[in-house]
């Protein structure tokens, strides 16, 4: 019902409106879920999330395997630019649902997030030790995996992987939610102030793991549609393909990186003061801001 309110082409071209989908979609999961499954809404609550979701990924996968990226000189930045807009939709999606399981964890008493975002929560045990040196490998490794697992959702199942996506934000808003509530009320500091300035060193590592996913995601639904609807060994398929590997390989160096950030950057980070950091990402956001509508006026131009 809710994809009948909006075009994908009109999503496309405000992303940021994701933010708000992404954001929705997970209070209605949330609450339908804790309304329906009483006693383990914790997934469930992904579950609805993603089924509401899946028309709106469904389309833009059909949107992304139409464009012909590439004429016959490789270009490797007018592929990055062609999918651009797409990428900054799904990015805005996966932090509006992590910020509606980061605001519930919260406002609700910890007991009360315990029960409901109980799963969410237990992968903090699996978890708790990311921020080690020396387990870059361990950690890789997961990353790789969970990269593998997106590609593969994606290409069997085509959008059904947003509910990977969908996990994987929940886990992060639930768990970093009930981390700021916990320290900010032995702090006696605003939970939702704790959050931002836990989140700022945390952030980087975050997008760049998010991107690589996402990128899988679009590939594997990219790969799988190319089989079917396209050619075998035609032009077009060729291309398709060539450029679906290109993004893999893009994601395979994300994730690397993001690992790095993870274990070696994020310790550093997060003993430097959360001002300097505060003023350091609201200066890259207002000069990427300002970038952007400079790249869209140049367009406009043309």
């Amino acid at each position: 019902m809710f994809e009948q309110l909006y075009t994908p082409e009109w999503l496309i071209s405000k992303p940021y409106y994701g933010y708000l989908l992404g954001l929705v979609f997970a209070i209605f999961g949330i609450f339908s879920s804790k309304v329906i499954f009483g006693s383990n809404p914790g997934l469930m609550s992904v579950a609805f999330t993603s089924i509401l979701l899946i028309p709106t990924l469904h389309r833009l996968i059909s949107i992304t395997e139409s464009r012909e990226v590439r004429e016959d000189k490789f270009n490797i930045f007018n592929l990055l630019r062609e999918h651009l807009d797409i990428m900054k939709l799904f990015m805005y999606i996966f932090l509006g649902i992590m910020t509606s399981y980061a605001f519930f964890t919260i406002v609700w008493t910890n007991a009360f997030s315990l029960k409901v975002f109980a799963p969410q929560l237990n992968a903090a045990g699996i978890t708790g030790a990311a921020y080690l040196k020396g387990r870059f490998l361990y950690i890789l490794s997961n990353n790789i995996k969970v990269l593998l697992v997106c590609f593969l959702l994606s290409f069997f199942y085509g959008a059904g992987s947003i509910i990977f996506i969908a996990w994987n934000a929940s886990v992060w808003g639930a768990v970093f939610g009930f981390f700021a509530r916990q320290s900010s009320s032995l702090a006696h500091q605003n939970p939702f102030l704790g959050f931002m300035t836990l989140m700022i060193p945390i952030f980087p590592h975050m997008l760049t793991e998010a991107i690589s996913y996402f990128s899988a995601t679009m590939v594997g639904g990219i790969i799988s549609k190319a089989v079917i609807k396209e050619k075998w060994m035609s032009k077009r398929f060729k291309h398709v393909m060539s450029d679906s590997l290109i993004f893999l390989i893009l994601a395979l160096i994300l994730i690397i990186f993001a690992a790095y950030l993870e274990v070696y950057i994020f310790p550093k980070l997060r003993n430097i003061g959360s001002t300097i950091l505060a003023l350091g990402i609201i200066v890259f956001f207002i000069v990427g801001m300002i970038l952007l509508k400079i790249t869209q006026k140049r367009r406009l131009s043309k």
